[in-house]
């Protein structure tokens, strides 16, 4: 994510005649600009994840629980991949397990969204405005998202994204604070699929139990792995991580019988509503 923001700020900087690459360097005045969209992108994308884990935080101190402090899991694609909270003492019940696990990528997920609609807002439509300054997000990798399409043609106006696709753009100009809502909505929905110990998959081990959860993560699985393959390294990178370091189940509640309320169903289902709007390409 982060080197294609610099290559798309390079290749800004040249269309507005500021750099090229014939220079042997490129100018003091493109590297502040690289660093200033730069350190505005890492603000932002760190504030889409600090609302990610406030929800965790906020639902263990309601509860008392005991768990880790997060620790985060660089990416190359996306910045993070993901958090991990290790949950350090067993918790009561499903429903405790249920409203933990969900606060956080639900949060993340509408802050995120909220961010990158702010993000497009901010974004000029016309060169005069400045849209030749903006850093460049890969069409392709925007065009995974459906929310994402969805949401820009909506901001933007009807067939804003179609636009530089039919003129075979490769780039589509954002400001840093869309590109950054962009990838908090990625790496939130990421944390929201139910499969092994991530997030998705602590809630769905609260709703379904055991048995149904693995059947429902093994499902996943399959299903992050083809995403990955055909269309989105950020996702197959996950789907890696995930295998490999959290593929078994959690630690069981006391109470591994009494189920969790309608109301903490129905989040869940909006957050598994969201996050396949934002995985599944348009």
């Amino acid at each position: 994510g982060l080197m294609n923001l610099l290559d798309g700020a390079y290749k800004s900087m040249e269309a507005a005649g500021g750099w090229s690459a014939e220079m042997d360097a490129p100018s003091a005045e493109v590297v502040n600009y690289i660093t200033l969209q730069s350190f505005v992108l890492a603000v932002v994308f760190a504030t889409c994840q600090g609302a990610h884990e406030y929800g965790h935080y906020s639902m263990s101190q309601l509860n008392k629980l005991k768990v880790s402090t997060p620790t985060l899991i660089p990416s190359i694609l996306t910045g993070i991949t993901t958090t991990i909270n290790r949950i350090e003492k067993p918790f009561e019940n499903r429903a405790q397990l249920a409203k933990f696990s969900l606060a956080g990528p639900l949060v993340g997920m509408i802050v995120s969204i909220v961010i990158y609609v702010f993000g497009l807002q901010a974004t000029p439509l016309n060169i005069g405005e400045g849209i030749n300054n903006l850093p460049l997000l890969p069409l392709g990798i925007m065009q995974r998202s459906n929310l994402a399409v969805g949401v820009a043609n909506l901001v933007m106006g009807q067939g804003f994204v179609e636009l530089y696709s039919s003129t075979n753009e490769s780039f589509i100009p954002l400001s840093p604070v869309a590109i950054a809502g962009f990838f908090g909505m990625v790496v939130n929905a990421l944390a929201m699929a139910p499969y092994g110990r991530s997030d998705g998959g602590r809630t769905s081990t609260a709703l379904f139990g055991r048995s149904g959860a693995q059947g429902i993560s093994f499902f996943t699985s399959i299903m992050i792995l083809f995403l990955g393959l055909i269309s989105n390294d950020a996702i197959l990178f996950y789907f890696l991580f995930v295998t490999f370091f959290q593929g078994e189940q959690e630690i069981p509640c006391r109470d591994e019988v009494a189920e969790p309320d309608n109301t903490t169903a129905f989040l869940a289902g909006i957050s598994w509503f969201l996050m396949l709007l934002i995985l599944l390409p348009s």
